[in-house]
């Protein structure tokens, strides 16, 4: 596994980018925003709980798919309300490299919808398979 913090780096990178501008979403026919909360959300900084470290890698692995995901969805896979917020789940099947392949796999991309009724992003991750 390459180093962390260059992962770290790289993503950031990304992110920060598109921090500066919105993606359109089919699904929610909303504008969604990339936010510090999404990516501190996303590493496991701040709050109580903390990512593990292979946790926070396979998270930005996948992390340059979410905008994708978010800008070519058109059906919201789970809708869940908790604490007067609501969170929207958009899955994907996507290829994914592991070890030299390009794999298929499910890629799930949190949203959430603040008080204001923006919608942001909150996280990204591979679907674990089923043993």
């Amino acid at each position: 596994m390459p180093s962390l913090s260059k992962e770290k780096y790289i993503a950031w990178m990304m992110y920060s980018s598109w921090r500066k501008e919105s993606s359109f979403c089919p699904a929610l026919q909303k504008e969604v925003s990339f936010t510090l909360k999404g990516w501190n959300h996303l590493i496991g900084s701040g709050g109580a709980r903390k990512r593990m470290p292979s946790d926070v890698y396979r998270r930005l692995k996948v992390l340059p798919l979410a905008k994708e995901i978010i800008e070519k969805s058109t059906t919201i896979q789970n809708n869940k309300k908790k604490n007067e917020t609501n969170y929207y789940v958009l899955e994907a099947f996507m290829p994914v490299q592991e070890k030299g392949l390009s794999i298929y796999k499910k890629i799930r991309v949190i949203l959430y919808e603040d008080r204001a009724k923006l919608i942001k992003f909150l996280s990204v991750m591979p679907k674990k398979a089923k043993e």
